[in-house]
């Protein structure tokens, strides 16, 4: 396949991942992925996935699948956390954090079926999606940038009596599309249930940001435990970088009261796009038109 030849000519910066050689180098880097994730998803508003997924295979020389199953592992961490933190916090809707629970449960059992039955052997789907993830993940970045510069987003409104409709059928689904893409790409799950609850729900964004931790922990639980049986985790990596994601997380929220995250968004809109650019352009090029 020609995408697949293509693909395999991508510049990787890459590192042993066997723990038995040069193994310090390894933990050192992964240990940086996951306090770098932790730390900035905690001052722009990101889930920790969508920096471990690239910086374990960009920067750790891990293969893509093995990537999106160890950076679920991990998300695990994050999720019990953020879960904990934000409910002591009072920024949890239970009920609403429930449903979307339920439904993605079932959601990420289907996506880490199709993942292992059919993408994991196909890097060019993998690949692509993974693009359209990222492409849209910048598209979403930026636009919300330009918003919050342009005070724009001061005048959206939240309806507050419709977080007291939680209704069952419209969290079960976004739930189970979440879980869905969750267990077939590794990520997903903060830029998706943060702005359905705000629709659905009508959460403020720290009510619907803390609804997401606690959504998302019964699925990275389920999902990231269904990744190890099915081998696509690496367990040292994971354990390694849930830490420092957790470690990072406390960093980051003590730098965000401190700084404006707008530059730090403006960064990352660049970033995610060049990312997106990196995984569809190879295929883009090989078409013949």
């Amino acid at each position: 396949m020609p995408g697949r030849n293509i693909v395999n000519c991508r510049v990787v910066y890459h590192l042993s991942t066997d723990w038995n050689q040069g193994g310090r180098n390894v933990i050192f880097i992964i240990l940086l992925i996951g306090l770098l994730a932790g730390c900035l998803g905690a001052i722009v508003g990101l889930g920790g996935g969508v920096i471990m997924l690239p910086g374990l295979q960009l920067l750790a020389g891990f293969d893509l699948t093995k990537a999106i199953g160890t950076t679920l592992f991990a998300v695990i961490f994050t999720s019990i956390s953020g879960a904990q933190g934000h409910y002591r916090a009072g920024n949890v809707r239970l009920k609403s954090g429930g449903y979307a629970a339920l439904g993605g449960l079932i959601g990420v059992l289907l996506g880490s079926y199709v993942f292992a039955k059919y993408l994991s052997n196909s890097f060019t789907i993998l690949e692509i999606s993974l693009g359209i993830f990222f492409l849209f993940t910048a598209y979403r970045m930026g636009r919300d940038t330009y918003l919050e510069f342009s005070g724009k987003r001061g005048t959206i409104a939240v309806d507050a009596n419709k977080s007291q409709n939680e209704s069952f059928a419209p969290l079960f689904a976004l739930g189970f599309f979440t879980g869905c893409l969750t267990g077939m790409l590794g990520v997903g799950g903060g830029f998706i249930f943060t702005p359905g609850f705000m629709l659905i729900g009508g959460l403020s964004p720290q009510v619907a940001v803390g609804t997401t931790m606690l959504a998302m922990l019964p699925i990275s639980l389920s999902g990231g435990l269904i990744k190890l049986y099915q081998g696509f985790v690496d367990l040292p990596a994971g354990i390694v970088l849930g830490l420092g994601t957790a470690l990072g997380a406390q960093v980051g929220v003590w730098i965000s009261s401190r700084m404006s995250p707008i530059l730090l968004k403006v960064v990352f809109t660049i970033l995610f796009a060049i990312l997106a650019a990196d995984y569809l352009m190879p295929y883009l090029l090989a078409l013949n038109f």
